[in-house]
């Protein structure tokens, strides 16, 4: 490994190292996992064959034989027997391992059908013997053929199993050869990435113990107070940006502590429209997901209807980055959202909006409703035996908006809504829900108002979410 030289970057040589490294431990382990997966499949598929040629042999090698018996001796009628019941479960275990067998290995599955059509002739030709009422010894030579038949598929299915034995065998003794192989190579390999490993490790250790102890000493003495001290200039690329930055830091830190204090008066703002952004993430896979049902279901106008749904949902979501929007579009939003889950959940699901239309020009804080829903979705409704209803209303009240979610689903215990009423209060949203935290939070935030929510619940008869806003008809400047 050569000396760090003036501009050299850390970070080009740490990514070649770590490009090496990656290929001398990925690669190998990808080609044997590979190979293992290989062989493992093909054990697999033996055993399973085996097992199936082990459940199919006492049944057409004794139990067949031993039903007709049964008939011949006049302890079953024929028609009463389940004889062709039998040789269709025999049938369809022949035709199942046939699917699923090797091409090399088919010979014997193929013949044994075939025979399996002789055994039915002879089981057919012994009906009519007994519907005619033929002399039993004709129906006693008739058993022993089925016999005879019954044998030589059992013996037919046991070729076939000895086969895929002797095929496994061959794939161990691959796996083991190879395996040896690999292990070889592994060992190689480690040895080498361990030795690459330590001489990276060493000179990039050296090459920047230096600079990283001025750079140390240097922050020690910004932290004693010295708001005058400079970093020395280093040759490294990556440390040469700091050093420039933490020089800098140190002529503005004061600058920056008073804007660090104004920062902090929005810093809950921020903080909580990164969560708006976050709200659902499970929503869109599990709208996909749907999407996906109903095409492979060939139902192609429920795509159409549930993507477009999807559409407004998110566009309305995005809102041009605007944080309010008119009641109509919260309800259009809504709406979307809605029609979505109705397609999911329409066998439980039913829904009810009821807004005055003359409320839709009051200005609201986007993405209110639709957590409220949610929950009503997916905490109520779900819960309930039968079919279940979220209503949404909204009405006016002086100079307030109320909106308000209910539905009839599970309801809470006394315990469990005292739980949520705390976690509202400031407990904390692991308490509440996140969705219903946030809502609350978002309203006490941007309506400055100590409460954002209001929730009634009872077991049984579901449970309702009061949001109580002061009206705005302009939207914020």
């Amino acid at each position: 490994m050569t000396r760090l030289h003036l501009g050299e970057s850390i970070v080009e040589r740490l990514r070649v190292s770590f490009l090496i490294l990656m290929g001398l431990l990925i690669v190998p382990a990808l080609v044997s996992l590979g190979m293992m997966m290989h062989y493992a499949q093909t054990y697999h598929g033996v055993i399973r064959q085996v097992e199936q040629v082990s459940s199919l042999k006492p049944l057409v090698q004794t139990q067949i034989a031993d039903e007709m018996w049964y008939v011949v001796a006049g302890h079953k009628s024929f028609d009463g027997g389940e004889q062709y019941e039998m040789i269709r479960q025999v049938n369809d275990g022949i035709d199942a391992l046939t699917r699923s067998a090797d091409p090399q290995n088919l010979k014997e599955l193929i013949v044994a059908r075939r025979t399996m059509g002789t055994l039915v002739n002879y089981i057919d030709r012994m009906g009519e013997l007994i519907r005619t009422e033929q002399p039993i010894a004709e129906s006693e030579a008739l058993l022993e053929e089925v016999r005879n038949v019954s044998s030589l598929v059992a013996d037919m299915l046991a070729e076939y199993a000895d086969g895929e034995i002797s095929a496994a065998a061959q794939a161990s003794d691959q796996l083991q050869a190879t395996l040896n192989v690999v292990l070889v190579v592994l060992l190689a390999l480690l040895g080498i990435t361990v030795l690459f490993s330590m001489l990276a490790q060493q000179s990039l250790t050296n090459a920047i113990r230096t600079p990283i102890a001025r750079l140390e000493k240097f922050a020690a003495s910004l932290a004693g107070g010295d708001l005058q001290a400079r970093a020395p200039e280093t040759p490294v690329t990556e440390l040469h940006e700091l050093t420039q930055s933490l020089n800098t830091m140190a002529g503005r830190l004061q600058d920056l502590i008073d804007e660090n204090r104004r920062e902090q008066e929005n810093l809950k703002k921020s903080e909580l429209r990164a969560l708006q952004a976050q709200i659902n993430p499970h929503f869109l896979y599990n709208t996909l997901d749907a999407i996906v049902w109903l095409a492979e279901a060939g139902q192609s106008r429920e795509v159409i209807h549930i993507t477009r749904a999807l559409s407004d949902f998110f566009r309305i979501s995005l809102s041009q980055g605007k944080d309010w929007i008119p009641l109509s579009e919260e309800i259009k939003h809504l709406t979307g959202y809605l029609t979505i889950q109705k397609i999911r959940y329409r066998d439980i699901l039913d829904y009810q909006i009821d807004i005055p239309e003359e409320l839709g020009s009051c200005q609201v804080l986007k993405l209110l409703m639709q957590p409220l829903v949610e929950n009503a979705i997916y905490h109520g409704v779900k819960h309930r035996r039968g079919r279940g209803l979220v209503r949404v209303t909204g009405r006016m009240e002086d100079s307030w908006l109320i909106l308000e979610v209910a539905d009839n689903g599970a309801g809470m215990t006394p315990e469990r809504l005292a739980q949520v009423r705390e976690g509202l209060s400031g407990s904390g949203a692991e308490s509440a829900g996140y969705g219903l935290f946030n809502v609350n939070k978002r309203i006490q935030l941007y309506y400055n108002q100590p409460q954002g929510v209001w929730i009634e619940s009872r077991p049984g008869e579901g449970t309702s979410v009061t949001l109580k806003l002061p009206v705005r008809l302009l939207p914020p400047a």
